[in-house]
């Protein structure tokens, strides 16, 4: 039987997970949570790779795993991995939750999974990327192999403050990109407008415009090559990251 795995990436360490885990699954398909997917068969293994967006999950993966069809995968094995830089917080309790309350299935297994942490908007980044990724890739490696063995693990809640946090965040998410900025080192590229995961950036007289369906994934300023995107005043001066492994054409081919 086949497999497939579904990745939500704004910087590409999702994909770079998804890219791993297919290489090691046989006839494994990688298809992006930013669009729809009607499923037309049924699957050995799925898979559900994310990012932690403020202690939980982004509203778009949300969005995704309630409106997706599961009747004819009920059997399947499922899986989780939500990568994080500070902490995971309920990231993986709540694709539990939404399996079980939703479909009525049971997460067979959830990882979390330490990477670089990228989110600009509030901090400078560290200058140890290679130290960092090199430790994740090998991280990575056992829960491939748990994944390939089908294991089973017990998935906890932590504190509901994780939830609530992660509830303020999806209720002002779309909208956050009213803070973004284009300067005028913009050189009409496009490469936001390719790696916007959700298509929310659409080139308009040679600039970029924001259409407030925004996930707040920063895809926009961490691949822009002219640092002319920032988030209000604050990322400027700051250090970009995307993942060493992923270009913005990759990440754009996965996500269109």
């Amino acid at each position: 039987m086949e497999n497939i795995v579904f990745y939500f990436s704004g910087t590409g360490n999702c994909l770079k997970v998804a890219k791993d885990i297919a290489k090691e699954l046989e006839n494994c398909e990688i298809l992006s949570m930013g669009k729809s997917f009607d499923f037309s068969k049924q699957y050995d293994s799925i898979g559900f790779i994310y990012p932690t967006y403020f202690w939980g999950l982004p509203k778009k993966v949300i969005e995704f795993i309630k409106n997706i069809n599961l009747e004819n995968n009920k059997m399947a094995y499922f899986y989780g991995i939500t990568t994080y830089g500070g902490s995971a917080g309920n990231a993986i309790y709540q694709l539990y939750e939404l399996l079980n309350k939703g479909h009525g299935i049971k997460l067979n297994y959830g990882q979390k999974l330490k990477m670089f942490s990228n989110y600009v908007v509030m901090y400078e980044m560290s200058e140890k990327i290679n130290e960092i990724v090199k430790k994740s890739n090998e991280e990575l490696i056992p829960i491939i192999n748990s994944i390939k063995n089908r294991k089973n693990n017990r998935i906890n809640k932590l504190t509901k403050i994780f939830d609530f946090i992660n509830k303020d965040f999806i209720k002002k998410v779309n909208n956050m990109d009213n803070d973004y900025n284009v300067n005028n080192d913009c050189n009409s590229c496009a490469i936001c407008e390719k790696v916007c995961p959700v298509k929310n950036i659409e080139i308009v007289n040679n600039k970029p415009q924001f259409k407030h369906h925004c996930e707040n994934c920063i895809a926009c300023i961490q691949f822009c090559p002219k640092k002319a995107i920032n988030y209000k005043a604050a990322t400027q001066n700051r250090r970009r990251y995307t993942n060493p492994e992923i270009n913005y054409m990759e990440l754009f081919e996965y996500n269109k």
